[in-house]
C-alpha cells in the first residue's frame, strides 16, 4: 500500500489530456469563507481548465433549511446540473483553488445522486496555474442534457437521525473542523454558535489530509484515521462546519475502502446553533479499543469415495453459467475470494504474497471454477488433484447476493460432478464452526462422510492487512 494514491483522485496530466474528449465533463466546485479572502466565482471567469463549467454550492442548494448550502432535492439537483450538460454516465472531474477543500463535496453530492464516474483533481486549480496549464476565460454554453439521479439517502444524515447517533453511539461521529474549533479553544466563524463538539466525536481536520494541493497517499490516510482513533471495520458519519470539508473525510474513508459512512448534512452549523443539543470541549475522549483475538474453530475432514448417483435441475427463473478460468489473474481471484470468504473467516489466500499465490493457481493440478447468475459472478469453487487417486475441494462457496436463491444444492454437485471426472478413488473436503452454520450438514446430504475432527485458532485480519488485500 506505500505510495499508493486513492482511486478517487486523478493527476492534472491526465486531465489535460483527457480535455475535449466526449462525455469527459470538468466542474469548478470552488468555493471559501470569508476568511478566506478569495471568491470562486470571480477567480473562475478570470481564467479556468478549458471547457469547466461553475458549481455553485450556495445556488445548487435546499433554500428552505435555513442552513448554508444544503443538498438539494434529487429532482432540483438533476434539473441544474443537467443545464451544466452533465449527466449521471459521464467521467466528472471537480477540482477547486486548494486542491481539497470544497470539491470533495460536490464530488460527494454526485454519487449521492447516483453518478459513478467521478473523481478529485490532485492540486486544484492552484496547482493547475502554477504548473502554467492552459486556462480560457470564455464562459462556455454548454448543452443541456438530461441528468437521471439515483438518489442514494443511506449517504446522507438528517438531524433526527444524527442525534439518535449521539445518543446512542452506534455510529462514529468524526469531525472535520480544526483542532481548536473542536476542543472549544477557538470561536466559531459563525455568529451565535457555540464552541466545543458532539459527545463522542472524534477529530479528523480535513486540513491534515493533503499537504500542498496533494491528497496524502493510502498508507498516510491510514496511520491519521488510526490516530484519530477512527475503526474502519464500524459505520462513521462526518461532520464540520457546514457540510462541505466533512466531504474531505469522506473522500478519505471511501478511498480506504470503507462504505458504511454518511455525511451529517446540517453539521455544526444546525447543531451549534441549537440550545436542545448536547456539546463538549476538550478534546476527544480516548478510544479503548479490543486486541482481535484470535478465533477458535472446530474443523471436520470430510470425504467421499464415490461418484454422487443424485442429479438436480438447474434453478428455475434465473440464468446460470459455470467457467473454468484459464491463467486467472490474481486480482480477480482475491476478489472471489473475499466476497464468498468474508463471511466465514476466509483469511489464509489474502495474506500470500503474489509470488505464493501465483504458485498455487498456476499449478496444473487446481482448477478455479466461477459461478455466474444473471451475468454477474456468484461463486466459485476451487479443486485440487493431488494424485490420480485423490482430489480435493479445496474452497466452495456463494457470494452473499447469492445466498437464498435456492442454488447452494444444485451449484455443491456441479463442483463434485467436476472433481469426480479424472475418476480418483476419493474426494475430501474439509469445513469449520467459522464456516456457513449448514455448511456440514449439505456436505453429508451430497454424499461427504466425517473422517476426523481437530482444533485450530484463526487469528483475524489486522485493518492494515486487510488494506493490503484490497491494494494488491
Amino acid at each position: 500500500m506505500s505510495g499508493a494514491k486513492s482511486r478517487f483522485v486523478v493527476s492534472a496530466d491526465w486531465v489535460e489530456q483527457q480535455l475535449g474528449t466526449n462525455g469527459f465533463r470538468v466542474i469548478d466546485a470552488a468555493w471559501y469563507l470569508p476568511a478566506h479572502g478569495r471568491n470562486g466565482a470571480a477567480e473562475y471567469a478570470e481564467g479556468h481548465i478549458p471547457g469547466a463549467v461553475f458549481f455553485d454550492q450556495d445556488v445548487i442548494a435546499d433554500h428552505t433549511t435555513g442552513l448554508p448550502h444544503s443538498l438539494p432535492s434529487p429532482d432540483y439537483f438533476a434539473e441544474e446540473i443537467g443545464k451544466l450538460g452533465i449527466a449521471e454516465n459521464d467521467t466528472i472531474v471537480v477540482c477547486d483553488g486548494p486542491g481539497f477543500f470544497s470539491a470533495p463535496r460536490v464530488w460527494w453530492m454526485l454519487r449521492t445522486m447516483g453518478a459513478e464516474n467521478v473523481y478529485v483533481l490532485d492540486g486544484g486549480i492552484d496547482g493547475w496555474k502554477v504548473e502554467g496549464r492552459p486556462l480560457e476565460t470564455d464562459l462556455p454554453e454548454p448543452e443541456p442534457t438530461t441528468f437521471t439521479p439515483r438518489f442514494r439517502a443511506n449517504r446522507v444524515t438528517g438531524f433526527a437521525e444524527m442525534r439518535a447517533v449521539v445518543e446512542t453511539g452506534v455510529r462514529q461521529v468524526v469531525d472535520a473542523r480544526g483542532a481548536g474549533r473542536f476542543t472549544g479553544d477557538e470561536a466559531e466563524p459563525r455568529a451565535g454558535m457555540r464552541s466545543g463538539h458532539m459527545p463522542g466525536a472524534r477529530n479528523l481536520p480535513a486540513t491534515s489530509l493533503s499537504a500542498n494541493g496533494r491528497f496524502h497517499d493510502l498508507a498516510t490516510l491510514k496511520r491519521m484515521i488510526d490516530e484519530a482513533g477512527i475503526d474502519l471495520s464500524q459505520p462513521v458519519v462526518t461532520s464540520c462546519g457546514s457540510g462541505v470539508t466533512a466531504a474531505v473525510v469522506t473522500l478519505a474513508l471511501e478511498s480506504l475502502g470503507h462504505s458504511d459512512n454518511s455525511l451529517y448534512d446540517g453539521s455544526w452549523s444546525e447543531w451549534g446553533a441549537r440550545s436542545d443539543t448536547a456539546v463538549v470541549t476538550g478534546p476527544a475522549t480516548p478510544v479503548e479499543r479490543e486486541d482481535r483475538q484470535p478465533l477458535k474453530t472446530r474443523i471436520t475432514r470430510l470425504e467421499m469415495t464415490s461418484a454422487p448417483k443424485n442429479s438436480l435441475p438447474v434453478p428455475a427463473n434465473i440464468q446460470t453459467a459455470l467457467m473454468s478460468v484459464q491463467d486467472i489473474p490474481l486480482s480477480y481471484y482475491r476478489y472471489l475470494y473475499r466476497q464468498v470468504g468474508k463471511r466465514w473467516h476466509w483469511y489464509e489466500r489474502l495474506r500470500m504474497s503474489d509470488a505464493e499465490l501465483s504458485d498455487i493457481l498456476n499449478s496444473p493440478k487446481v482448477s478455479v471454477t466461477v459461478l455466474y447468475v444473471n451475468g454477474a459472478p456468484a461463486g466459485f469453487f476451487e479443486l485440487n488433484k493431488i494424485n490420480d487417486d485423490l482430489a480435493e475441494l479445496s474452497y466452495f462457496g456463494l457470494f452473499e447476493h447469492a445466498l437464498g436463491m435456492g442454488i447452494g444444492k444444485w451449484f455443491l454437485l456441479q463442483a463434485l460432478y467436476a472433481a469426480w471426472q479424472g475418476n480418483p478413488k476419493k474426494v475430501t473436503v474439509t469445513t469449520n464452526t467459522l464456516d456457513h452454520p449448514r455448511a456440514l450438514q449439505l456436505y453429508q446430504m451430497m454424499g461427504f462422510s466425517p473422517v476426523g475432527t481437530s482444533e485450530a485458532w484463526v487469528p483475524p485480519m489486522s485493518d492494515a492487512e486487510l488494506l493490503m488485500a484490497l491494494d494488491r
